[in-house]
C-alpha cells in the first residue's frame, strides 16, 4: 500500500517496485490522513506500507494516533528530521527523495529478511496463481484496416510497441494491431505463461529461444519470430525474470 499524495511520486514508487519485484500488488494508492484510516479500519491490514509524512491534511504520524497499524512501514519523505520519530513506529526504513531504486531494493530485501514466510509457496500464493490463470483473456481481439480478428492467447509470441501503437506477434509470424496499452495487456495476461520483459515487450515462455548475459548484469533475450529490435532484461528485472523461467 502506498500513502504519498503527490501523484507523480506515487506513479514513479509504483512503477519502481514493479520494475524490482513484479510480483509486487498495490493494494491502494492513497493521498491523505482521512483516506488512510477509513482503508485500514475496513480492510485486512497490507503487508507493507510506503508512507509519506507530509500529508495534504497533515503528518501521516496522526494516523497511528487514531488507529492500531499492525503492517511494517517503509516512510518515503523529503525531511531527515522526522526518521527518530519513525522508527519509533514500525518503522522497517526510512527512504529520502527522490528515492532511489538501489535503496528501494535494499529496503525490500531488509523486509523479506525480517518476514521470510512472505517468500514461501503457500496454498494462498497457489490459490492466487490458479486465480490468475483462471481470470486471465483467453482471446484478443486485433485490428487489420475494418478487419477484426480473434487470436487466442497461446498463438501469441508476445506483445510489443512501436511508434506509441501496439501489437501482437504470433507464432505464425503474423503481426497484428492491437487496441490496449501494454498496461493493461500486462493485466489480463496468465503471470505463469507471459513476462514483461521491459517497457516495449510482453514475451510469452514459448517464444524465448536464447538468453544471454549483458553489461551492467542486464540480459538480452532472443525470440522466435525474431523482434524487430533487441529485447533487454533491465538489472532491475533480470532477478524477476529469471525467478519467472524457473517457476
Amino acid at each position: 500500500m502506498i500513502i504519498e499524495d503527490e501523484i507523480i511520486a506515487a506513479q514513479h514508487l509504483e512503477s519502481m517496485l514493479k520494475e524490482l519485484n513484479p510480483g509486487i500488488r498495490v493494494l491502494a494508492v492513497l493521498d491523505s490522513i482521512e483516506a488512510s484510516i477509513q482503508y485500514l479500519s475496513e480492510q485486512p491490514a497490507p503487508q507493507l506500507i510506503f508512507l509519506d509524512i507530509e500529508l495534504g491534511d497533515g503528518q501521516s504520524f496522526e494516523i497511528f494516533k487514531k488507529i492500531n497499524v499492525e503492517s511494517p512501514i517503509i516512510f518515503t519523505t523529503a525531511y531527515q528530521e522526522y526518521a527518530l520519530r519513525a522508527f519509533k513506529l514500525n518503522s522497517l526504513d526510512y527512504l529520502l527523495k527522490p528515492v532511489d531504486s538501489g535503496e528501494l531494493s535494499a529496503a525490500l530485501e531488509k523486509y523479506s529478511k525480517l518476514h521470510p514466510g512472505t517468500n514461501q509457496i503457500s496454498s494462498s500464493k497457489l490459490f492466487m496463481a490458479i486465480e490468475s490463470f483462471e481470470r486471465s483473456k483467453k482471446r484478443f481481439l486485433t485490428k487489420n484496416g475494418s478487419r477484426l480478428s480473434s487470436v487466442s492467447a497461446d498463438m501469441i509470441a508476445y506483445f510489443f510497441t512501436r511508434d506509441r501503437l501496439q501489437y501482437i506477434k504470433t507464432f505464425s509470424n503474423e503481426t497484428l494491431l492491437i487496441d490496449k496499452r501494454l498496461d493493461e495487456i500486462e493485466a489480463e495476461l496468465d503471470c505463469t505463461s507471459f513476462f514483461r520483459a521491459n517497457r516495449q515487450f510482453i514475451l510469452n515462455y514459448n517464444s524465448i529461444e536464447k538468453i544471454s548475459t549483458w553489461p551492467s548484469g542486464k540480459l538480452k533475450v532472443k525470440v522466435q519470430p525474431e523482434s524487430y529490435e533487441e529485447i533487454i532484461v533491465s538489472r532491475l528485472r533480470a532477478a524477476a525474470f529469471k525467478k519467472w523461467l524457473g517457476e
